[in-house]
């Protein structure tokens, strides 16, 4: 028998009350030094206490730069932590479970010199176009170091902070979806080329940090099932291997997402993304989740029937923090992945979603 929407699941040792998971999303609420607004600690203690099975944190950058945008929150910082320790805390006392996710962007780094690596912007392959159409510098050896000791000293402070977990961000266009993308990663090396090759600086990062946190704590992967183009008929093979690989190598679940979410969600096509998963479970048995065009009792069911073991929802969560209360209820989310909350409507109409009020003190702005 399938398992359904409000039955409990593990991941790892970590045990959820349900099967909903509210995946990563970058809210509006950070400051320009990467730490935490108290607008964030509320949203985030309001998720949880509508019973949420988990949620996964707006992705947090590992080092300075590794930042992607201005309002981004970070994770590499004395005073970054204590502000993500504050919401750490309010999702505990509000009976939650907080998954930390880290993340390099890579050739999206955050628009402004000064925030990348000595003056370059670097990705696992050089001349490339990228923030601020500046040039991309391939990554050397010496800066894989780097970067795989950024990602687990991070995991291993999340982990004495009291995190339930740390996902490590390997999709949607930052530096480890970069590797595994054929269409970023044109190395000729040991890093690029097949699968196996694309696969291995993420493969390393992986272990780095199962070796700084130890087998028992938990530790997701997000990753794309799909690239853009011709190679996307062969990545449909090579997310496979990848898939295996996560697992082989101590991933506790695997959120499955997509290159092209954003454009699906204004097209307003459902699971998104539930072939390539259907065909990843054939490949592993740990635990999996999906995200993508989720919205409402009957689209999460057909996922669960499909043997996937969690889903995961960003948007529905910024139009209803509480959205687990109207599944409850047998209700759809009023979303309409017109994506406007991924936009300037914060800033000029004081509202998160186009479904919300717009504030008194915002009207004639927004008006004009």
């Amino acid at each position: 028998m399938a398992a359904t929407l409000f039955t409990a699941g593990k991941i790892g040792t970590l045990t959820l009350p349900n099967r909903l998971i509210r995946s990563a999303t970058q809210d509006p609420f950070g400051h320009r030094d990467g730490t935490c607004d108290a607008q964030q600690v509320e949203l985030y203690r309001q998720i949880a206490a509508a019973g949420t099975g988990a949620i996964i944190t707006a992705y947090s950058y590992i080092s300075p730069e590794a930042r992607s945008t201005g309002i981004q929150v970070g994770f590499a910082t004395d005073e970054q932590r204590a502000s993500q320790k504050e919401v750490l805390d309010a999702v505990h006392q509000a009976g939650g479970k907080l998954i930390l996710q880290l993340m390099h962007a890579g050739l999206n780094v955050y628009m402004s010199e000064k925030h990348v690596a000595g003056g370059k912007l670097l990705a696992p392959s050089g001349g490339m176009k990228g923030a601020n159409e500046m040039e991309t510098t391939e990554i050397t050896p010496a800066d894989m170091d780097k970067i795989r000791a950024d990602f687990a000293d991070a995991a291993k402070a999340a982990q004495a902070m009291g995190f339930d977990g740390i996902q490590l961000h390997c999709a949607h266009g930052y530096l480890l979806s970069q590797f595994l993308d054929p269409n970023t990663n044109l190395r000729t090396d040991e890093y690029g080329g097949s699968a196996e090759n694309r696969f291995r600086f993420v493969g390393e990062c992986l272990t780095a940090i199962r070796e700084a946190v130890g087998k028992d704590y938990p530790v997701l992967i997000k990753v794309n099932t799909n690239c853009a183009g011709e190679a996307d008929e062969a990545y449909a093979q090579d997310i496979l291997y990848f898939c295996r690989q996560f697992q082989a190598l101590g991933a506790d679940a695997i959120e499955l997402s997509g290159y092209n979410w954003i454009g699906l969600g204004k097209k307003k096509v459902p699971t998104f993304y539930l072939d390539r998963a259907k065909a990843i479970r054939q490949e592993v048995t740990i635990p999996l989740i999906l995200v993508g065009g989720v919205r409402g009792p009957e689209s999460i069911q057909q996922i669960l029937d499909a043997g996937i073991d969690f889903v995961s929802a960003s948007r529905p969560f910024i139009c209803q923090p509480d959205f687990l209360k109207h599944l409850e209820a047998g209700e759809d989310s009023p979303c309409i992945g017109c994506t406007k909350c991924l936009g300037n409507i914060w800033a000029k109409e004081g509202r998160r979603c186009v479904k919300h009020e717009i504030p008194p003190e915002f009207a004639n702005k927004a008006e004009n």
